[in-house]
């Protein structure tokens, strides 16, 4: 193909990725609101920003405290130059994954092609990923995940360079790439283990090679060990299956029903566990039909992949092992483990620890269809490739429409993405000055971090209040108040003036009219009583 027209293709490929990125209605965005792990994000990205440490005061950490989870910190870091440019807000929270998104069909072209050698495959596999709500859903949000898939895919090309060719200009991106992954987010892990495990087994041309790779994973892998140890993430453990609470009363009850005992342990229940939860993710009802389990990340109508695609996947993989592509080994342990990471997890199928798994299902989906429109008689093989972009694109318009019309509007949706808190700061910010406190339930996500992100709090200043309560049982603490703000929604007995922040629930038994209550509305969702002392 001409360079040309290859680079022009490209283009419109990126620029078709860029639209749906940042495309909008003016009424109702998507994601409708700020939730408050972006909040967290964002805020410390300005801490960062502002006094160089993060919201609890810590000098450059490899860890964001955060609500108790240990975020990694990388999303906040390259969040930086956004924030400082256009200032702390929404949009300059979402800046660093909307371009990410719009630009990574490129990174899958060339990994696609770097596998097969073969452009109109890289193309096929570019332009399915412009157009997937697999990698627009949560690019369009602050969230962490694609920012590591973005550096994994990167990470696997140079991984399949170095193989095809060892220098040390590879070796270093690709340890570079790995290595930043890995403070992105933990499915990272997952995939540096694979690698690793890949780097043993796989033949090298000289021994020299490979204990020079073995040795610098040892080196990279320890050294990002250390920070585990140094800053013990609990949540990461928390999320564990054989954790959950649920897992251990299962095996209790099958203990007490009788029946053969030694089935009755840890061992053989956990494989059980996994193996089922790892097959759902290959499951048409994940990747077709409903997608993730929260709906702040997937909802029935909301497609992953068209039924083309899941289909194309297995003609892909079977046409790969027929003509005995080199990588097809690889390919296929990729797509088999991309998602251990999500399948560990009780927490339900989630698209966000599965997403690299994607990218192996477009490569394999890309393969499949070129291969099979090969297959066919020549004055076929034009009209066989019409039917099946006409069906990709019209289920990907289905899906699309739902995603942008009709998924923000819906009242679960509304209250799984914690809305209301940028309408109640703007309350606040109005009427901070009229009274001595407020009171806000903390039912609703972690309100704190709302307010430090959309009052823009000197992060110094707070630096000085920070604490945050010992973890629950899911790993996460509470800040309890700072400034004017108490979060308990303890109210006082005493004269002084106060607003009191609730849900309806909240104001029973307090003995306050509930016609002097205003209300904070998102569509047609209540989602904040608020009420003035007199």
């Amino acid at each position: 193909m001409n360079k040309k027209l290859l680079i022009g293709i490209l283009l419109v490929i990126v620029f078709v990725s860029a639209v749906l990125s940042f495309y909008n209605k003016k009424t109702v965005s998507v994601p409708r609101c700020l939730n408050s792990d972006e909040a967290a994000f964002g805020y410390n990205a300005y801490s960062i920003l502002k006094t160089g440490k993060d919201e609890y005061g810590t000098l450059l950490p490899l860890r964001l405290k955060s609500f108790g989870d240990f975020k990694l910190p990388l999303y906040s870091y390259l969040s930086v130059p956004f924030i400082a440019l256009f200032g702390l807000n929404t949009e300059s929270t979402r800046l660093l994954n909307l371009l990410l998104v719009s630009i990574f069909p490129l990174a899958v072209y060339f990994l696609t092609k770097e596998l097969f050698h073969n452009q109109k495959i890289a193309l096929i596999a570019a332009s399915l990923s412009a157009i997937s709500l697999a990698f627009h859903s949560i690019g369009r949000q602050a969230h962490e995940s694609l920012l590591a898939v973005a550096f994994l895919t990167l990470s696997t090309l140079f991984f399949i360079k170095l193989i095809n060719k060892f220098n040390l200009k590879m070796l270093g991106l690709f340890f570079l790439t790995l290595f930043l992954s890995l403070f992105a987010y933990h499915i990272s892990r997952i995939f540096a283990v694979f690698f690793f495990a890949v780097s043993l087994f796989y033949p090298m041309k000289t021994k020299t090679q490979k204990i020079s790779l073995l040795i610098i994973f040892i080196f990279v892998l320890g050294i990002f060990a250390l920070t585990d140890l140094k800053y013990n993430p609990a949540r990461v453990e928390n999320l564990l299956f054989f954790n959950n609470q649920g897992f251990s009363l299962k095996i209790n009850e099958l203990n007490t029903e009788g029946g053969i005992s030694l089935l009755h342990n840890i061992i053989v229940q956990g494989i059980t566990t996994v193996t089922f939860q790892h097959l759902s993710y290959f499951s048409p009802q994940f990747l077709v039909i409903n997608g993730d389990d929260n709906p702040r990340f997937g909802y029935p109508g909301i497609s992953l992949l068209t039924p083309f695609e899941y289909i194309f996947i297995f003609i892909g993989i079977y046409f790969a092992f027929r003509n005995k592509e080199r990588f097809r080994n690889f390919v296929l342990a990729l797509f088999i483990v991309s998602p251990l990471s999500a399948s560990l997890s009780w927490n339900g199928l989630s698209l966000t620890r599965s997403i690299f798994f994607f990218v192996p299902c477009i490569i394999f989906a890309s393969y499949g269809m070129y291969h099979f429109v090969r297959s066919i008689k020549n004055k076929y093989q034009f009209m066989a490739g019409l039917c099946i972009a006409v069906g990709i694109l019209f289920f990907a318009a289905v899906s699309w429409e739902f995603y942008l019309f009709h998924y923000p509007q819906r009242g679960l949706i509304v209250r799984s993405w914690e809305c209301g808190y940028k309408e109640l700061t703007d309350y606040v910010e109005q009427n901070y000055n009229k009274f001595d406190k407020f009171y806000i339930t903390k039912k609703n996500g972690e309100p704190y971090i709302f307010f430090l992100f959309f009052l823009k709090y000197p992060p110094a200043l707070y630096q000085k209040y920070a604490k945050l309560t010992p973890p629950d049982k899911y790993g996460f603490g509470q800040v309890e108040g700072f400034d004017k703000f108490d979060f308990n929604f303890d109210l006082p007995k005493n004269s002084h003036k106060y607003v009191a922040v609730g849900f309806p629930d909240d104001f029973q038994n307090t003995g306050i009219d509930p016609a002097k209550i205003k209300k904070i509305k998102v569509g047609t969702e209540d989602m904040f009583w608020i009420y003035e002392s007199p």
